[in-house]
């Protein structure tokens, strides 16, 4: 998480303790050793070139010097307080002036660990929203089957700074026909499975020519409309897919614009892979939903074997076995008011031969009812770990 700067502010030295600078230092280090990181004080120019600026309200009478700065940020406002010297006080009277011009403030105060424990949640989100405002999200081809999968680039981009853009799938082909892949070692690990060679070339051919297009156009994820390569190459997308997506580049199927967007919220959030699937069958009474796709990111399973894409019979796709474990499922819409944020525990992989290659079993802490009465469309997205607060946390902030 690297080192956190924070604007000291106390009240004139002439009216407070001569002591409240050691004090404060004692304070911000015992915070660092709960972060991990180290919480320093820092020139405003620097506090507010992060991500993430906070003000150190260290005592009484700091209102004033809060109210001179203020407007060098934006919010949320962090005041970050000591039990001691009246910071405290001084918090909550600014706390009231941001509430009386409209704006979102958060005080931050208690023990060195409950404070730390919401620093990283903000520092996360922080990052994140900076990181997205800056992300170019490729589209090769169209949702096309998919009636509520698309996205409106303009609010997209007003709302986040995150660009899609839409390119023809005839490019992703020519580049296909080039040939040629990075050896990695994702790639001499799925040649070394033995599957079907020529099957195996073309799959990986095509995660060739997908990562020379990323960085032709510096982009940093992609959807690609996927069953139409069925028919214009003889192979399908799912393992170039599967390994985008375990080496970070957000890579969505299906050109699901949707489902795209809310992949790079999720990493950019979670840092996680994240495997987007169709909820494939509900079982309302036991809080359980069974998930399957064929592009399964290759860092999530614990073991793995190589079979054919589901409804083709052709190509690679990834079939799974996981450890039961705590999940998160997601998705947003394209305006990001709009979310599902669900805690999972992992039951089970399965191996059922009428479902998609990978398959989940979950149990959903808050149950079915979202996916039956109103859903963002069809796939989610889900990764491994409870990210839910931090998920919140981000759509909290999201006008």
């Amino acid at each position: 998480m690297g080192e956190l700067k924070v604007k000291f502010l106390m009240g004139p030295a002439e009216c407070n303790d001569r002591y409240i600078p050691t004090y404060s230092q004692e304070f911000l280090q015992g915070l660092s050793k709960a972060m991990g990181v180290e919480v320093k004080c820092a020139e405003m120019d620097e506090v507010k070139a992060q991500p993430l600026p906070v003000y150190f309200i260290a005592s009484g009478g700091a209102e004033q010097g809060f109210k001179a700065l203020y407007k060098e940020t934006a919010e949320p406002y962090i005041l970050l307080t000591t039990p001691g010297y009246n910071s405290l006080a001084a918090s909550m009277e600014i706390l009231g002036f941001l509430q009386e011009h409209g704006l979102k403030g958060e005080i931050l105060h208690g023990s060195a660990e409950e404070i730390a424990a919401r620093l990283k949640v903000l520092k996360r989100v922080a990052d994140a929203k900076e990181t997205l405002s800056h992300m170019k999200l490729g589209c090769f081809g169209t949702p096309g089957g998919l009636i509520a999968s698309d996205a409106d680039f303009g609010a997209l981009k007003k709302v986040s700074g995150m660009e899609l853009i839409l390119f023809e799938l005839d490019e992703l082909v020519a580049e296909y026909e080039k040939g040629g892949y990075p050896e990695n070692t994702y790639t001499e690990e799925l040649k070394k499975k033995g599957y079907r060679a020529e099957e195996m070339e073309k799959a990986l051919n095509v995660y060739g020519a997908l990562k020379r297009l990323i960085e032709k156009y510096d982009l940093q994820g992609v959807t690609v409309k996927c069953f139409d390569l069925l028919d214009m190459i003889h192979t399908t997308g799912c393992l170039a897919l599967a390994i985008l997506n375990a080496e970070g580049i957000p890579a969505a199927c299906e050109g699901d614009q949707k489902s795209l967007v809310s992949m790079a919220v999720l990493h950019a959030l979670t840092g996680e892979s994240g495997f987007m699937a169709n909820p494939s069958c509900m079982d309302p009474g036991r809080s359980e939903i069974i998930f399957a796709h064929c592009t399964l990111p290759m860092d999530m399973p614990d073991s793995y074997g190589l079979t054919t894409h589901f409804e083709s019979g052709i190509g690679v796709a990834v079939t799974c076995d996981i450890a039961p474990q705590p999940m998160t499922v997601f998705k947003c819409d394209d305006t990001l008011h709009r979310y599902y944020a669900g805690r999972a525990e992992l039951l089970e992989t399965m191996h059922k031969s009428d479902l998609c290659r990978s398959q989940m079993r979950l149990h959903l802490t808050d149950g079915t009812g979202y996916f039956s009465s109103r859903p963002i469309s069809n796939h989610h997205i889900i990764c491994k770990g409870d990210w839910k607060e931090v998920i919140d946390e981000y759509f909290s902030q999201i006008k």
